[in-house]
């Protein structure tokens, strides 16, 4: 299986279905999971807002020999339109409770002005970062459609670090934060999987971006939060996108070490000379040439340059002088990072 298939709704585990929900996305699809619960069926992450997502959820639903009426709860990892979308319509629809981290609830913005505001943080955050004009403008651009997307949803639960999820007594709530501040995992530990939501997928490295919304040192979090992971107990990984993890550790060792290149590689450009967010992004390598990263892309590789410039001045190994945009220098000693 590639990234370019769409899989069909399977039984990845007896009582665990795997159900593949499109949406507009070069990923072009979120992984959803039905599982068996005590009474019914709990929902891991509810896809995007679309009459095709709705179709794609309730013929996974038959593939297991369910239907909405079944649902009993939703899990939500992290509230990334792809993975809550549907939310509200399976509310108004069965009578399932809608859980995620009290981190996640507390940012959802549903009003116009809540929306309207997060959309002016993130321009005033591209000028800090040293965006060209036509850059900040393609974003007021793109506003009406980030407030056409944006689920405006209140959970019915809130689901904390440690918590088990209501009719699921082996399946704990882990709080992993890093590409969100309030993603959850779902460990299982009687079967030794997690469901990773995006926090761990098998190809792609998980955007850690500081950004507005998601506190300080996003990418420390992340760090230590796919450690606490590893210590799991997990082996099998079933991820927001793509395709089961096998190894889940291993997977894990993957991204840890990515981290700890990519902190060298930004510290090297930075000595080479760039000094804003702009100019480290547009240097450093990206699985796409810099050119050919357009909209979300191009604000979540920026996203992602920014969040190891942070990290790097809290190791000690560079400096920032705060102003528009902010100045971003090498330190006169590098320190030994932790690995």
């Amino acid at each position: 299986m590639t990234e370019r298939t769409v899989p069909e709704p399977c039984e990845v585990v007896p009582g665990v279905w795997s159900v593949p929900l499109p949406f507009p996305n070069p990923l072009r699809y979120t992984l959803s999971y039905v599982i068996e619960a005590d009474a019914g069926l709990v929902l891991v992450d509810a896809g995007w807002d679309s009459d095709e997502c709705w179709g794609a959820l309730q013929a996974g639903l038959a593939t297991a020999g369910a239907s909405l009426a079944d649902l009993t709860g939703v899990a939500i990892t992290h509230i990334h339109p792809d993975h809550y979308g549907l939310a509200e319509r399976l509310r108004q629809r069965t009578s399932a409770w809608i859980g995620m981290h009290p981190l996640e609830a507390d940012r959802i913005p549903c009003t116009d002005e809540e929306i309207a505001a997060v959309l002016e943080d993130m321009v005033s955050w591209l000028h800090a970062l040293g965006a060209p004009p036509d850059e900040v403008q393609a974003l007021r651009d793109h506003g009406p459609t980030i407030a056409a997307t944006t689920p405006r949803i209140r959970p019915d639960r809130l689901l904390r670090d440690g918590q088990q999820v209501p009719g699921r007594p082996t399946m704990t709530a882990v709080h992993t934060p890093g590409h969100t501040v309030g993603h959850l995992c779902f460990v299982d530990e009687a079967r030794r999987m997690a469901f990773t939501g995006d926090h761990v997928l098998p190809r792609v490295t998980p955007n850690i971006s500081q950004r507005p919304q998601q506190g300080e040192d996003p990418l420390g979090h992340y760090r230590r939060s796919i450690a606490k992971l590893r210590g799991s107990g997990a082996v099998l990984g079933l991820p927001g996108h793509e395709w089961p993890i096998d190894d889940l550790d291993a997977r894990i060792d993957v991204l840890s070490e990515h981290h700890h290149e990519r902190l060298d590689q930004v510290e090297a450009v930075l000595r080479a000379g760039a000094s804003t967010v702009w100019e480290v992004a547009t240097t450093i390598s990206w699985s796409r040439p810099w050119s050919d990263l357009r909209g979300l892309q191009r604000r979540s590789a920026l996203g992602e340059a920014h969040s190891h410039l942070e990290r790097l001045v809290r190791e000690g190994r560079a400096h920032v002088r705060p102003g528009t945009p902010d100045r971003w220098s090498a330190a006169e000693r590098v320190h030994e990072s932790a690995r």
